[in-house]
This record gives C-alpha cells, structure tokens and sequence, in this order.
C-alpha cells in the first residue's frame, strides 16, 4: 500500500487523465468525452455484430465460436486505446479491464480458463506492458478462472504476428482476450493455434469492435515455431 501522503504527491506530480482529451479525470474518461463512448450494440453471438441484412459474421471456417465486445471502436474509445498502447498510458489498461471484466461476468461464457493475444516480447520491452495480458487477468480475477500463458508469438515478415500455442488444451475451453478485433485476422491466427493445441470451444472476448463489416476466414499461412519458458499461470 502507497501511504496517503505519498498517494497525494504522487496524485500532484502525475495526476490522472482522461484518456482521450488529457484533461484531468479519474481514467478512462473525463465526463465529457464518457458521454460520447458508445457500447457496442447486442447481436450474433457469434461475432458480437448487429443482425440484419448482409449480417457480417465470421465465415464457417473461423475457428471462433462466439465474441464479447464492449465497445465500438470510434472516438474516446480508440482514442484511449492508441493513448494507452503506443503513448506511454500503461495505467489506463487497468480500468479498461474492469470494463471489459464486467462484461463478460454478465454474458457468463462457458469457458475453463482464460488467455490472452501475447504481444511479441520486442514490442512489451518498448511499450513496457503486454496489454492485453492486463486486460486478461481482470477478467480471470472477475469471472474466477484460471489465467495460464498459453500462446508464444513473434513478429512476421509481412508484419502479421505468428502464434503457437505453447502448452496442450485437450479439450479446454477458453475465453481469448485482446483489446480491438477490427479485420479478425490476429484473432483467427491465434485462435487456430490454439485449436491446434486441442482447445474445444473459443470465445473471443475484446474490449472494442471496429465497425461491422465482414470479419476474416482460418489463415492460409502454417502458425509459427516458437521455443521459450513455460508460461505463467495463475490457479
């Protein structure tokens, strides 16, 4: 615990900020910027996109069998996630993840463990976090599941990352969690991985959609080999 003082010194020197605009606020959003987030609509089960015509679902070969979103990506709300990625507002992820946490405690997913869509560990050196790992472990501490580290992955040429999973899921279910789906492709590569490793049912669980338009189909290109220490896990 940071003493009250200390807590108060620390408040004057870095003070919390909304962030989208920077103005002073408790994160992630100053009232104004809040009142323009929107969540994303129900729908599929699915994909998490409206129904209706043209209905923009993952293709039958994805191996993703339902998605969680709780925003959609536009605004406060991508906005927020490139300030907390790319400019150094790693402790906005936290109460990103109590968002994202909530949602999924309500939709209750029918899921054995919970993992995440590793950052390359060049990438988490300079950025100093691996995002989605936090938002992951709020929704493990939320839901009480486990959170295991279960996929490796290392940047491609053509600049898609490359996933194996590094441990066997023979039947597991699991909850796979990232921050944005925008095209599906990351999360169709991750999720083959770790239908590779014999994972059962996978429910993708992001904390924003961006837009509705047609998600990816299964790679064509093989996951990678990746060799490293066992992952971390939570029980």
């Amino acid at each position: 615990m940071v003493p009250s003082l200390s807590r108060s010194v620390l408040d004057l020197l870095a003070p919390s900020r909304c962030l989208s605009c920077r103005r002073r606020a408790a994160m992630p959003w100053c009232p104004l910027c809040a009142d323009e987030v929107r969540v994303f609509p129900a729908g599929c089960q699915r994909c998490a996109a409206p129904r209706g015509r043209g209905h923009p679902c993952w293709p039958p070969d994805a191996p993703i069998d339902g998605t969680l979103a709780v925003y959609d990506y536009r605004g406060p709300v991508a906005t927020a996630v490139v300030t907390a990625k790319l400019h150094g507002a790693v402790a906005g992820w936290v109460p990103l993840g109590r968002a994202l946490a909530a949602t999924v405690d309500a939709e209750a997913p029918d899921v054995d463990l919970v993992t995440w869509i590793t950052t390359p560990r060049v990438r988490v050196r300079s950025r100093g976090i691996d995002h989605a790992r936090v938002l992951a472990s709020a929704v493990a501490d939320r839901i009480e599941l486990p959170l295991v580290g279960v996929l490796g992955a290392v940047p491609g040429g053509d600049g898609r990352d490359r996933y194996e999973a590094i441990v066997d899921l023979p039947g597991s279910n699991v909850l796979l969690v990232d921050d944005v789906v925008t095209t599906g492709s990351t999360a169709v590569r991750a999720a083959t991985a770790l239908r590779q490793a014999g994972a059962g049912r996978i429910v993708l669980a992001v904390l924003a959609r961006a837009g509705a338009h047609p998600l990816t189909g299964a790679p064509r290109e093989p996951t990678a080999r990746i060799s490293g220490p066992s992952p971390e896990a939570r029980w």
